[in-house]
C-alpha cells in the first residue's frame, strides 16, 4: 500500500478509502475541494501500481493504514472515510483503531455492499470483477467508459449516466494494468464477505452510514442498523451506488467537511 496525501500537515487530517479497483484519483477531486481545511490521506490499495504486489484482505490493508499513521506520529483523525469497498475497509479499520492509540472523531460510510455471500454468487462475481478489470486494462478511459455505459450490471447499480463517475474511472484504468487476477478475486471477495465487526456503544456514535434510496447496497442496510444501533443514518436521495459523491461532487465535499468539523 502506498499513500498520497492532500493540503498542509498542520491541519486536521482526513482519511479517506476508495472503492474497488481504483486509486486516489477517485477521492482526490474531493481532497482538493477540502485542501483549504484538511489534511487528507488517500491510500491506494496494494496490488494497485507497479510492484504493489497482491490484495489479500480488508483486515491486511487496515493492517498497513494504522502501520503507516503510527509511522508518520498521526494520532488524531479527524474523520475515517470510505466508499462503497473503502466503506468496509474503513469499517473494518475502525474496529483496528479502537484498539490503538490514535483518536478518531467521526467515520463516514458511503455507499457500502454490506453482504456476505455463497461460494456460488462469490465465484460469479470474481468472473464479473475480472471482466471490468481486464477492459480497463485493455482500453482507454474512453473505450472503458463506453463498455461500462453498455453494462447492464454497473447500470443497474449505479441508475443513470456513467460520465459523472469520471474520476474513479480514471482510477481503475491506470490501475488496471497492475492488477493481478489473484488481486481482483481477492477484492472481490473482500467485498462481498462482509461479518460486521463489533463497536461499543460509544464508537457506534460516531459512524454516520449513508446510502442513496435506489442504490442495491441500501438492501444491506437492515444488517448494519441491527449491528450499529447507535450509528447515525442518512440518505441523500435517489442518486445511485455513490451517486452523491460523483454527481454532486462540491455538495458533497461541503457535507464530508461539516462532518469532520462538527468536533
Amino acid at each position: 500500500m502506498i499513500f498520497e496525501t492532500v493540503g498542509d500537515r498542520n491541519k486536521p487530517v482526513l482519511l479517506m478509502l476508495n472503492g474497488s479497483f481504483s486509486t486516489s484519483a477517485g477521492l482526490k477531486y474531493i481532497a482538493e475541494l477540502l485542501s483549504d481545511d484538511f489534511y487528507t490521506i488517500l491510500p491506494i490499495y496494494t496490488g494497485h501500481y507497479k510492484d504493489g504486489g497482491v490484495f489479500l484482505s480488508r483486515e491486511d490493508q487496515a493492517e498497513k493504514i494504522i502501520e503507516y499513521l503510527k509511522e508518520e506520529q498521526i494520532d488524531h483523525l479527524a474523520l475515517v472515510h470510505g466508499i462503497s469497498l473503502g466503506a468496509e475497509v474503513a469499517l473494518t479499520l475502525a474496529n483496528s483503531l479502537s484498539k490503538t492509540n490514535i483518536r478518531v472523531d467521526q467515520y463516514l460510510f458511503d455507499g457500502g455492499p454490506y453482504f456476505h455471500f455463497c461460494k456460488l454468487v462469490r465465484w460469479i462475481l470474481r468472473g464479473k470483477c475480472r471482466k471490468i478489470v481486464h477492459a480497463a486494462r485493455n482500453g482507454s478511459v474512453e473505450e472503458f467508459t463506453r463498455f461500462l455505459a453498455n453494462d447492464r450490471l454497473i447500470q443497474w447499480l449505479i441508475k443513470g449516466d456513467i460520465a459523472p463517475y469520471k474520476w474513479f474511472i480514471e482510477g481503475v484504468v491506470d490501475s488496471a494494468r497492475y492488477i493481478s487476477d489473484e488481486s481482483i478475486d481477492n477484492e472481490s471477495d473482500a467485498c462481498f464477505t462482509f461479518d460486521c465487526p463489533e463497536a461499543l456503544e460509544e464508537e457506534q456514535k460516531k459512524y454516520v452510514f449513508i446510502w442513496s434510496e435506489d442504490e442495491i447496497p441500501l438492501k444491506s442496510s437492515k444488517k448494519i442498523r441491527r449491528h450499529y444501533p447507535h450509528a447515525q443514518y442518512w440518505s441523500p436521495g435517489k442518486l445511485g451506488h455513490c451517486g452523491f459523491i460523483f454527481r454532486k461532487p462540491e455538495e458533497y465535499a461541503a457535507y464530508l467537511g461539516s462532518i469532520a468539523g462538527s468536533n
